[in-house]
C-alpha cells in the first residue's frame, strides 16, 4: 500500500508547482481554518487573494491527514507597506493527482504574538524548522 509521502513524491512537483496549482483554485475552494477563531485568521481570509497572487513557495512536506491524499506547502508574501511579511501554510488535498480543495491552516503576520518575518530568508529558515523542504533547484532560485 502506498503512503501519502509516496503519492506526493510520485506526482513530481516542486513547491513552486504546488503553489501554482493552489493559485488555480478559486477562493471558494480554499478554506481558512483555525480553532479557536482569532482575529489574525480573519485577516488571513481578507488577504487570501493577495496571498495567492504575491506568495513565493518556501517548501513542501507530505501530509497524512486522515485518509485523504494531501501535501502541505509553506509560503511567504512580502508586506503590504511596512511591517512583516505574511507566512502562510496551505494543506492541498489531491484527487487523481490534481488539487481539489485547500486549507490555509497556519498564518503569521507578526501580530497577536505570532512570529513575524521581514524577509523571505527568515521565513525560509523558519519553514525548514517546521519540516518544510525545498524540493529542487527551482525552489532554490525562489529563495
Amino acid at each position: 500500500m502506498s503512503t501519502v509521502r509516496d503519492i506526493v513524491n510520485s506526482v513530481k512537483r516542486t513547491s513552486q508547482d504546488w503553489l501554482a496549482s493552489l493559485q488555480v483554485l478559486t477562493p471558494e475552494q480554499i478554506y481558512v481554518h483555525h480553532v479557536p477563531v482569532t482575529p489574525r485568521y480573519g485577516r488571513a481570509a481578507q488577504k487570501l487573494r493577495y496571498l495567492l497572487r504575491a506568495s513565493s513557495a518556501l517548501g513542501q512536506r507530505a501530509s497524512a491527514h486522515r485518509d485523504a491524499e494531501a501535501v502541505e506547502i509553506a509560503t511567504w508574501a512580502p508586506p503590504q507597506g511596512r511591517g512583516h511579511g505574511y507566512y502562510a501554510c496551505f494543506r492541498i488535498f489531491i484527487e487523481k493527482g490534481e488539487p481539489s480543495v485547500a486549507v490555509l491552516f497556519s498564518f503569521y503576520d507578526g501580530t497577536d504574538k505570532s512570529p513575524g518575518f521581514k524577509s523571505m530568508a527568515a521565513a525560509q529558515a523558519y519553514a525548514a524548522t517546521q519540516g518544510f523542504e525545498k524540493t529542487d533547484e527551482q525552489d532554490d532560485r525562489q529563495a
